[in-house]
């Protein structure tokens, strides 16, 4: 099903046809890929783009490792969950995106000279976890439409162990959060199925 098959909208969007689908209306949760690499400048320019995205406070707490060597992608698939590992294995390249728990120290790039904001945050464990958890969040999804932008499809996972794989790739201080497999989508890809309904602005928007 594409959006043909859906309601249209009866106004004009800012944003063209051709972008609305590559990022919106036409764009899948992809499993199947054509099998060719994912090229690292890919990576690095949709996080270019990405970063761009607003946060609360400018924050950065978004982190990710691409699991390039066989010994990473096995880690990474080991930890997911069974039903997502056939899955995974066809994904060319697995990224796990991940928080900081000390995002702030990097206070001096998203808010120089307010050395007040990184005391903030020490100060408040608590806040400063839920920040990090959300802000990456929210960040992911900025990367998301960027992987799409430039030409990707991807799928993200978050049926996996976490304490696994922190373990098995990340840095310290980082927590995985979302695991997404990466590629180039396959040409007449029918693997996704019919796209499923969405709800519409009338149920989800409400005006006050």
């Amino acid at each position: 099903m594409t959006t043909a098959n859906l309601p249209q909208p009866t106004f004009a969007f800012s944003l063209d046809q051709d972008a609305r689908e590559a990022l919106f209306t036409e764009a899948r949760s992809a499993i199947a890929f054509d099998g060719r690499e994912v090229d690292a400048d890919l990576v690095t320019r949709a996080w270019d783009l990405a970063k761009f995205g607003p946060t609360s406070n400018n924050t950065q707490p978004l982190r990710v490792v691409a699991a390039r060597t066989p010994a990473a992608r096995a880690a990474v698939i080991e930890a997911a969950a069974p039903f997502n590992r056939p899955k995974l294995e066809q994904a060319p390249l697995l990224l796990v995106a991940a928080h900081d728990d000390r995002f702030h120290d990097l206070h001096e790039t998203w808010a120089p000279g307010m050395p007040q904001i990184a005391e903030r945050f020490e100060a408040n464990p608590e806040m400063r976890a839920s920040l990090a958890h959300s802000g990456a969040m929210l960040q992911l999804g900025y990367l998301i439409i960027a992987l799409r932008a430039e030409g990707l499809a991807l799928r993200p996972y978050g049926g996996f162990d976490k304490a696994a794989l922190d373990s098995a790739l990340m840095p310290e201080g980082w927590r995985s959060e979302v695991i997404l497999g990466v590629g180039h989508p396959a040409e007449g890809d029918d693997q996704s199925g019919d796209r499923r309904g969405r709800i519409p602005a009338e149920t989800g928007v409400r005006e006050v």
